[in-house]
């Protein structure tokens, strides 16, 4: 049975704060999705909200900082009030540093972006790439360091639960079920991701593991090798093949059901995420909003 989420990881934000934030988004204009690809607009939305409420505001990006640092790189924020326009999410986000996405392109691509069962990529493999332990961008040359997601809405039926799985566990769990030989493997030797179009394309290599962060979507490997012809050893695919079946049944994963008006923040370096499979993914109302943060 996979983990349940740490007490520890988790920050409980007074009615009193969740108050003075939203009322302090409210008090700032709507803006478009595609205005938040400005940075100037998102550092003035977060100073903004943060005046409602300087100390309180303070608190949940320490706390959350506070929290990520350690295993399992994870935090849930509850008891936030969200406004429609997103400007507490922004604001929040903008925290941690400059929100990032692929161009603009309504209604999929935003910066602040809705994820919704009904336009998640079916894998070729059954089911959904949602559904398989994954680092986020690991189609650009560089990945962003960290993930921010809201419930707006959970799924009816109790599917789609958030999953999690850390760096120090996945290389725990290498060395004792593939062996040493195979960790040093995933760390030493680079493997071909195939790069976003809108990043430029082409392919860029990096090792799977590194001594403290990992970067895994079989499913970008896959594409640099079909795609734009990227080969790969007899012996690394094995290894590759071996991981995704590690990951992939580990019992060590964090599996919690979010909540409406959690919060979620992840380093994108040192955990990879899923979420488990929904029954009626066609019809179900589930919506997550979420961004990606570059904070250096």
């Amino acid at each position: 049975m996979p983990t349940a989420f740490p007490d520890a990881a988790r920050i409980d934000v007074p009615a009193s704060l969740a108050t003075e934030l939203l009322k302090g988004a409210e008090c700032l204009p709507r803006y478009a999705n595609k205005d938040f690809y400005s940075p100037d607009l998102q550092t003035l939305v977060s100073d903004r909200v943060r005046e409602a409420c300087p100390d309180g505001f303070d608190w949940i990006v320490s706390a959350v900082r506070e929290k990520i640092a350690r295993r399992p790189y994870c935090a849930v924020v509850g008891g936030l009030r969200f406004d429609d326009g997103n400007r507490l999410f922004v604001a929040l986000n903008r925290a941690f540093g400059e929100l990032v996405a692929r161009p603009y392109e309504a209604p999929r691509a935003q910066l602040v972006h809705y994820v919704q069962p009904s336009t998640d990529i079916a894998s070729a493999r059954g089911g959904h790439e949602s559904e398989r332990l994954h680092t986020d961008t690991a189609d650009w040359p560089t990945p962003v360091e960290l993930i921010s997601m809201v419930c707006v809405r959970a799924d009816r039926g109790g599917g789609g639960r958030s999953q999690v799985l850390d760096v120090d566990t996945i290389r725990n769990e290498v060395k004792d079920h593939l062996g040493t030989q195979t960790l040093e493997l995933l760390e030493s030797e680079p493997v071909p991701w195939q790069v976003a179009a809108y990043c430029g394309g082409g392919l860029t290599w990096r090792t799977v593991l590194t001594k403290s962060s990992l970067c895994w979507r079989r499913y970008t490997i896959t594409l640099a090798e079909e795609s734009e012809g990227a080969t790969i050893t007899a012996e690394m695919r094995e290894a590759l093949d071996a991981f995704e079946d590690l990951v992939s049944r580990s019992e060590s994963k964090v599996e919690f059901l979010m909540r409406e008006g959690d919060l979620l923040f992840s380093d994108n370096y040192r955990t990879i995420h899923a979420r488990t499979p929904i029954s009626n993914g066609v019809t179900s109302d589930r919506l997550m909003i979420r961004s990606w943060i570059r904070t250096s």
